[in-house]
């Protein structure tokens, strides 16, 4: 078996070990404030480019589209920070005291605000469930987050009026392209 072929199957073995099906569903009106959406059914993230919970938009796509819709879309990335009052006072760093906003990226190491979104947190609720101070152990962990796009900081694009949002221990976008992941679980 050829080397590529054999670290591939090697990591998808890794993947599939340490992965679970979450049912999304299950996080509809929880007590700890994060909610995944009232559908009702159980889904799993098998893709992206929809902007629905089972194919969430990627950061990219939110950098990249026109900004015209007004109702709520799901997003993937990693929490790598926060932007308090500008996208050039950004910190890519666990220890923030920021809690009205998160930079999420594709990239969990990144530190380039180019390369980010923010999401505003504009409620208690939402900053206890997804900000960074009250979050540190989700720092670069995986998120998928409903919100609205819209400009945000200066005109960036970003998400505001955040409905949902559901961490993803475990999950790991940037290793598995997304026509993959209806393969994996998720570990949450």
């Amino acid at each position: 078996m050829p080397l590529l072929k054999k670290n591939s199957v090697a990591l998808l073995a890794m993947l599939l070990a340490c992965c679970q099906k979450v049912d999304l569903a299950a996080y509809s009106d929880s007590p700890d404030g994060i909610s995944a959406g009232a559908t009702g059914e159980a889904v799993s993230v098998v893709g992206t480019g929809e902007g629905s919970a089972a194919y969430p938009f990627t950061v990219e796509d939110i950098r990249s589209m026109p900004l015209s819709a007004s109702s709520p879309v799901w997003v993937i990335g990693y929490l790598v920070g926060t932007a308090p009052s500008s996208m050039s006072n950004a910190t890519f760093l666990s220890e923030s005291q920021n809690q009205t906003n998160i930079l999420l990226s594709s990239d969990s190491l990144c530190t380039d605000t180019a390369r980010c979104i923010p999401v505003e947190l504009s409620s208690d609720k939402w900053r206890k469930a997804l900000s960074l101070p009250t979050n540190t152990l989700h720092f670069r962990k995986c998120l998928l987050v409903q919100g609205i796009p819209s400009r945000y900081l200066y005109n960036r694009k970003g998400l505001r009026s955040v409905s949902a949002g559901l961490w993803l221990d475990g999950f790991d976008i940037a290793s598995v392209a997304p026509q993959d992941w209806n393969t994996i679980e998720i570990r949450n």
